[in-house]
């Protein structure tokens, strides 16, 4: 959009990191560049989440000169009434997808494969997506990461709520793995239902 230099993409095996679904980390590290770098070329069509990300952190020209598109298109839609997607939503789910697939082929290899076993973590909207992307042969793997990482994390929230109980707030981290785990990272487009 402005000319600025690409920034580089993460791949699967960056992302992979104890306790934390690599395909969340990479889709909010993707978000994080396409709301700070601006790297969508145009964006017409913004959901609530990201045209309040994007007020908020994006570059201020960048910004506006996003928003003033989405009212563009506004103004010709008007007499439509087509339900249009947001365009950080759609770009989210195109990386998504190519992640997810790379994840799928990586962990055809041993040496990552036992890593995850040992170490890896899913959320349930991707372990879902994973475990059907599988041959049935594999997908037990992914029905033990979502056991062994949810007793983690169970494990993790009683021990922080009785430390809250007793005033140390100290290790609330854990709050935001189990936001992870249960709905995927804030802003990755996913099934929710509206309130």
């Amino acid at each position: 959009m402005n000319g600025a230099k690409p920034a580089r993409k993460r791949e699967i095996m960056e992302a992979a990191a104890r306790g934390a679904c690599p395909v969340c980390t990479v889709l909010r590290h993707h978000q994080t560049q396409l709301i700070e770098a601006t790297e969508i070329p145009r964006a017409a069509h913004l959901c609530n989440f990201h045209a309040w990300a994007l007020a908020r952190s994006a570059p201020a020209a960048t910004a506006a000169a996003v928003f003033l598109q989405a009212l563009g298109a506004r103004k010709v839609e008007a007499s439509q009434r087509a339900v249009n997607r947001c365009d950080f939503c759609n770009q989210l789910q195109e990386e998504e997808a190519g992640k997810l697939r790379a994840l799928v082929e990586k962990m055809r290899e041993p040496v990552f494969l036992d890593w995850m076993r040992a170490h890896g973590a899913l959320c349930l909207r991707h372990a879902r997506r994973v475990y059907e992307m599988l041959p049935a042969s594999e997908r037990q793997v992914v029905v033990h990461l979502l056991a062994r990482t949810a007793s983690d994390l169970q494990h993790d929230l009683e021990e922080y709520a009785e430390h809250a109980r007793q005033g140390i707030h100290a290790g609330g981290g854990v709050l935001g793995r189990a936001a992870e785990f249960l709905v995927s990272q804030r802003g990755i487009p996913g099934e929710e239902t509206p309130c």
